[in-house]
């Protein structure tokens, strides 16, 4: 799937769940999707996994959840939730979905699923005219040409997201 897809797809679920109060409540938007998210220690290379699966988990009550490694900070939690979310919307094929969000494979080349739900979870947790809108007014409030790594440490701010996540969202959409 093209990068254009996934944003149309990202757009598409924001205005159909009436996504427009940031930071986002990933953790609501689950639920209404069916999906629980429950935290709990992972391996230290696994930052979470989504779960669909014909009958219930017995350990977590539920045939559709998301598990996110507690070890991990809250905002680096928020993307893996969107990034598990975006596996349901755009890879769910019948009624079994397991997939996992590795940070082993952070340097490595990602298969294009999980390019594909990285880009996703960017569309929602930070929208590119959100973010264009964000940047302007810092710039009529600050400076017109605030350092990169200011921007980059405002957006993570502003969208409850890590600098990294922020730093390559600034760059997908031209800023940086």
């Amino acid at each position: 799937m093209k990068q254009k897809e996934v944003k149309q797809i990202a757009e598409k679920f924001c205005a159909d769940y009436g996504i427009s109060d940031y930071p986002v409540k990933i953790i609501q938007i689950c639920n209404e999707n069916g999906l629980e998210v429950f935290e709990e220690y992972l391996e230290p290379d696994v930052s979470g996994l989504i779960v669909v699966d014909e009958k219930p988990w017995e350990k977590y009550g539920t045939n559709q959840f998301i598990l996110v490694n507690s070890m991990e900070s809250a905002v680096r939690r928020r993307f893996t939730i969107a990034h598990e979310l975006a596996h349901f919307v755009l890879h769910r094929n019948g009624s079994r979905l397991f997939a996992h969000r590795d940070m082993a494979a952070e340097g490595a080349v990602r298969s294009s699923m999980e390019q594909e739900a990285n880009y996703f979870a960017a569309n929602i947790l930070m929208p590119e005219k959100l973010v264009r809108e964000k940047v302007e007014d810092l710039r009529d409030r600050i400076w017109s040409k605030i350092p990169g790594f200011v921007l980059v440490k405002e957006i993570a701010d502003h969208f409850l997201v890590s600098e990294s996540a922020a730093e390559v969202r600034l760059k997908q959409i031209g800023i940086l």
